[in-house]
């Protein structure tokens, strides 16, 4: 049966029609940012998911399988957070926008005030939020007696002739170099490599003592038999040593801690900042979450102890405010440096190849 409508009725309807071809007009004309979801992009594996489940509704947290994946995102996708490793800053730097919130990081600044973590000068607005450190360690399955040398040695052990084809190391030329530096007593950040006494001969003999080169797997490689040793970041370690009791981690005092750090960065068309979420981390249940993930936020002692005191880990997850005071970053470094760098790197690895036929990329 038809229905009639009245003259009230009839105006009613036109009214709501209206009304919400209005509003569909709005929301069309609504800038992108504002009328989808925001995303955060994260490297998988290094997103603490009990902070990443507490972001707002609004925003959806992604995975993405290696930071290559992730920087060539940046590119061609709509996102407003992504969490990195401080030593992309360089390269990312073109795509960014400064992060904002000052008042957030300005309690941070005493640990991570470097302009490698911050990616800009001191005086500049931060280009980073710098969430997490950590330092380069090294894990040891079922060796005792190598947990006590690495403590009485430091680095100088990746050199011992007893852990011949023990070690995985790091696939980056740039961190396999920092560490023997180290072992030589000089700083990572070194400038002029000729200038270093030995670091050539000790650089190849670090690299013939490596199994593998791999910086995704390394743990994985450790607790599955392949090599006895590796050195990875504290925040990989730390949630595998609470699982497996097979393992020992030691971070050498012979030397400064040698930090990595995760940092949240802005691309260029980024929506607003979830405040109230970055502070979530700094506190409660949060921050202990991240501390037993094994990511330690940069913040002042004072209000990290009564957290840290309570994770198995703390001596890894901090080093202490002094040993702290001296710790270093890998600096970005010039054209001329990294070209040095590489030239290096690809002298002894070609001998470690006629020497032994063994391949020097990642996962080798």
């Amino acid at each position: 049966m038809a229905q009639s409508l009245t003259r009230r009725q009839l105006l009613t309807a036109i009214g709501v029609g209206v009304g919400a071809t209005a509003a569909m007009g709005l929301w069309r004309a609504q800038p992108w940012g504002q009328r989808q979801r925001r995303h955060l992009l994260y490297v998988k594996g290094q997103g603490p998911k009990a902070w990443l489940q507490q972001l707002p509704k609004a925003w959806a947290a992604q995975s993405r399988p290696s930071m290559e994946h992730l920087a060539a995102d940046l590119q061609t996708e709509a996102i407003d957070l992504a969490m990195v490793g401080a030593a992309w800053l360089p390269q990312l730097r073109p795509r960014l926008q400064p992060f904002g919130a000052p008042e957030l990081i300005q309690p941070l600044l005493k640990a991570a005030r470097d302009p490698a973590v911050l990616g800009s000068s001191v005086a500049a607005a931060p280009m980073a939020f710098p969430w997490a450190f950590g330092s380069w360690v090294m894990v040891f399955r079922n060796r005792p007696d190598w947990v006590e040398r690495s403590r009485r040695e430091g680095w100088s052990l990746l050199a011992a002739a007893e852990l011949q084809d023990a070690w995985i190391l790091p696939a980056s030329p740039r961190v396999v170099m920092a560490l023997v530096l180290q072992s030589l007593g000089h700083s990572p950040n070194a400038v002029d490599l000729s200038l270093v006494p030995g670091l050539a001969a000790r650089l190849a003999t670090v690299v013939r003592r490596a199994q593998a080169f791999d910086s995704r797997h390394a743990l994985t490689r450790l607790v599955n038999g392949y090599g006895s040793a590796a050195v990875a970041p504290s925040w990989t370690v730390i949630p595998q040593l609470l699982r497996d009791q097979r393992l020992v981690a030691v971070r050498p005092a012979t030397s400064p801690p040698l930090l990595s750090w995760q940092v949240l960065v802005r691309p260029r068309r980024a929506g607003p900042i979830p405040k109230p979420w970055l502070q979530d981390s700094t506190k409660g249940g949060i921050l202990n979450a991240l501390l037993q993930a094994g990511f330690c936020p940069p913040l002042p002692m004072d209000a990290l102890q009564p957290q840290l005191a309570q994770q198995p880990t703390a001596t890894l997850l901090h080093p202490g405010d002094k040993p702290m005071a001296q710790a270093e970053t890998l600096q970005p470094l010039t054209a001329e440096q990294q070209a040095q760098v590489q030239q290096t790197w690809d002298e002894v690895m070609g001998e470690r190849l006629r020497s032994t036929g063994a391949g020097g990329g990642e996962g080798a």
